[in-house]
């Protein structure tokens, strides 16, 4: 009787077949992951504004509709676009929003996610609400804190 040594074509299929399994679960996991990290640049633009509008609105009595108008400088981010404000009621600062929409290169977003807006709303009394709005199938709720 022979003694053979090595692998039959059946298990190398088996494995290679379990390799693709694995990374067809993985790959889209790993830029949800990656894309989280992304967003967090956004919102960690939306809350320095946001605290700078606050403090905005303790001045002035009104929220400022250009973070030019702000005691921050707001850096030139890598994914996302430069804040949008927008000012709420007359005198009250109820519903002001920030949105940030993120870049559509240098990285693409994935394409579940599409290009995606965060928005900061500030309700008044200290209430804050991070949402977020996709044109993909992927909610990109998973990515707002």
């Amino acid at each position: 009787m022979q003694n053979r040594k090595g692998f039959t074509l059946i298990e190398l299929l088996v494995v290679v077949l379990i390799i693709g399994i694995l990374a067809s679960v993985a790959i889209p996991q790993y830029f949800k992951v990656v894309e989280k990290g992304r967003a967090s640049e956004a919102i960690s633009i939306l809350s320095s504004v946001c605290a700078a509008q606050e403090r905005e609105l303790l001045r002035n009595g009104s929220f400022a509709t250009s973070t030019l108008n702000l005691d921050i400088n707001v850096p030139v981010m890598k994914f996302f676009n430069a804040p949008v404000l927008t000012a709420g009621a007359a005198g009250t600062g109820a519903n002001a929003t920030i949105t940030i929409q993120r870049k559509a290169a240098n990285p693409a977003p994935p394409a579940a996610f599409g290009a995606y807006t965060m928005t900061l709303t500030y309700a008044g009394a200290g209430v804050k609400t991070i949402t977020c709005a996709t044109a993909g199938t992927d909610p990109c709720t998973s990515l707002v804190p």
